[in-house]
């Protein structure tokens, strides 16, 4: 099997289990749960570690619990929010197995073979390639941030990286936008 067919394999097995996991009506939703020690398997077999695996996975909870508290509010809502919890939490673990087993310049040539739209694709391969300067990016301003702020509330903190947000994807466009000048200058991208 070629390189470009194990990724296309790879990519649609990860759909599959998506929309699978996905279709589970909230009863039967925690049945999907079944799922997770098979990726971690595969996790294991693709020699894939799994604590960094398992943080990634762990730094989505507080997005997928804000999400899924949004079904308390409806009827049958703890049935709803387990059954939402637990589908999201499978397919957000689907995916980091799959980024995490798949190089990103083979995933997008896959995305693009599967005839996705090249907006996406481009939004994908721009966010897989700077996201490194993002996240350096907001390392610098949070401890610029500290090195202001001696001591300040919880709320203070939150509107001071509300507002951080803004200049911080500010910042790193601009920097994004000098990388690419700089590779343009050597001949590259």
């Amino acid at each position: 099997m070629s390189s470009s067919s194990a990724v296309a394999l790879k990519l649609g097995l990860s759909l599959a289990l998506i929309l699978g996991v996905g279709a589970l009506t909230a009863e039967r939703a925690l049945w999907g749960l079944f799922a997770l020690p098979v990726l971690f398997a595969i996790a294991a077999l693709a020699r894939v570690e799994l604590w960094p695996l398992l943080r990634r996975i762990a730094k989505a909870l507080p997005f997928l619990l804000g999400l899924a508290s949004l079904a308390l509010f409806q009827d049958r809502g703890g049935l709803r929010f387990f059954g939402l919890f637990s589908k999201s939490l499978v397919s957000v673990a689907t995916l980091q197995v799959l980024i995490a087993t798949t190089p990103m310049p083979e995933l997008i040539r896959a995305l693009r073979r599967a005839h996705v739209p090249e907006a996406l694709c481009s939004t994908v391969a721009l966010l897989s390639r700077y996201l490194f300067l993002i996240a350096d990016e907001s390392r610098r301003m949070r401890r610029a941030r500290a090195g202001r702020t001696l001591r300040a509330s919880r709320w203070a903190l939150w509107r001071a990286l509300g507002g951080s947000v803004g200049l911080l994807f500010v910042r790193s466009v601009q920097r994004a936008e000098r990388v690419q000048a700089a590779m343009r200058a050597r001949g590259g991208g």
